[in-house]
């Protein structure tokens, strides 16, 4: 007979990330320096992984947190960052407050419960007593998950039903009323001094027929857009107009006296500020001027702009992929500068790039670093280099040979190459 072991097999350690979120950024306000929600989700996670020790769990020193995120979508930075870690299989359990703070759709539950069980991940929450790796387990929080998003779709529909009664009484549903209206229990009333600014920017489309001489000369005269403070006191808006906020303004029936509701506009009671035939004379020029009508400036064809929310100016915005006018029966792909669009030509100090010299350049520095890899070796965590399988040699080679074989891929998958090679490229005026 054999006799039991004098020392008991110790459980293998399980690393625990602890991930929390809140819909609203509870650091802003004047409850700033006090105890937050989301110190007292990472407490509790933190309790229920010491009061598994025993079984191996440790907590990882990592954090993972989320505040002013909504839970019905996964673009969260800090739940990308969990997934790209448990991707790189460095997390062996994820706990949580509640499942909720994970999604609150049951789509992305099965998203990221599919990603978890391919990298043999566990799910545990601190309220509900749920372990992710039994079947029952996964039905219960399937359950909750679709549970939360009834109530989630439930309030939402009754916000809409609120702001269609409201509308259709002609009350005004929002922080502030347009330029040119003042609220006065919750209805729209002239303001004579902004009225006249309206008028002048109406009268000004007509007579100038050029986007860039008027924002050049709403800037001279000092008029900007409407300027209102928030129920905290906080003062938004009060800003030089641009392309955006000029065409918003200008396509606005509130304008000439109607109200949205019911999604159509009605006629309504308030004052219009332009008369029919200035705002027919407006929307005539507009239509006369259409670049191109019914013609998208952007291409269908992906590869045309394989760079598209890649690459940025050097103040971190986008840069807009840009189709010219026919030109000979040809027409380029640009990227330009958001701030060139808003404001005009000249305005960024950034330079209108011709998407086939850039996609060249970035694949000459990509094709360059292919061929020597190593650099890029150094920026990987140590907990994915010092793994037994993880070879530089090996794989410095086999970047090589995909540099050797680039010039012989069809154009979509070098797109599909350059975008999952690349993170951002910057354009700077040096």
């Amino acid at each position: 007979m054999t006799e039991p072991s004098a020392h008991p097999t110790k459980p293998s350690i399980r690393r625990c990330a602890v991930y929390t979120r809140v819909s609203v950024d509870d650091r802003k306000g004047p409850s700033q320096e006090n105890f937050r929600s989301t110190d007292a989700q990472f407490m509790a996670c933190h309790e229920l992984i010491t009061s598994q020790l025993g079984n191996g769990w440790r907590a990882s020193d990592r954090l993972y947190e989320d505040r002013g995120e909504s839970g019905s979508h996964l673009k969260r930075p800090g739940l990308q960052k969990l997934l790209e870690d448990v991707r790189h299989g460095l997390i062996d359990v994820v706990v949580v407050h509640r499942f909720d703070r994970l999604t609150r759709h049951v789509g992305d539950l099965q998203t990221l419960l599919t990603l978890f069980e391919q990298h043999g991940v566990a799910v545990a929450s601190v309220t509900e007593f749920i372990n992710s790796d039994t079947q029952y387990g996964r039905l219960t929080l399937n359950l909750l998950t679709s549970f939360a998003q009834f109530e989630r779709e439930l309030i939402g529909e009754r916000i809409r039903d609120k702001r269609a009664a409201t509308r259709r009484q002609e009350l005004w549903h929002g922080s502030a009323a347009p330029l040119g209206y003042v609220l006065v229990r919750q209805r729209l009333v002239m303001d004579p001094r902004e009225a006249s600014q309206v008028r002048l920017i109406f009268s000004g489309f007509v007579s100038q027929r050029s986007v860039t001489a008027l924002l050049q000369d709403l800037t001279d005269r000092g008029i900007k857009t409407k300027r209102w403070h928030t129920k905290t006191g906080k003062a938004r808006g009060g800003r030089p107009f641009d392309r955006n906020a000029l065409y918003t303004l200008l396509n606005n029936r509130i304008y000439i006296g109607e109200f949205f509701y019911d999604n159509a506009w009605h006629k309504a009671d308030h004052d219009p500020v332009v008369s029919p035939e200035l705002w027919a004379q407006v929307h005539a020029l507009m239509k006369s001027r259409a670049r191109r009508t019914g013609v998208s400036s952007t291409p269908s064809d992906e590869h045309a702009f394989a760079l598209k929310g890649l690459i940025v100016g050097a103040d971190g915005r986008a840069m807009t992929p840009w189709l010219s006018s026919a030109y000979k029966g040809r027409r380029y792909a640009y990227y330009i500068p958001q701030r060139e669009i808003a404001s005009g030509a000249g305005k960024s100090g950034l330079p209108r790039l011709a998407a086939n010299k850039i996609h060249a350049a970035v694949w000459d520095h990509l094709r360059t670093c292919l061929r020597d890899p190593e650099p890029w070796f150094k920026g990987l965590p140590s907990a994915l280099t010092e793994h037994p399988t993880f070879s530089i040699p090996l794989i410095a080679e086999r970047l090589r040979r995909l540099e050797a074989v680039i010039g012989w891929l069809f154009p979509m998958y070098k797109t599909r190459l350059l975008r999952q090679l690349i993170e951002k490229v910057t354009v700077t005026s040096r």
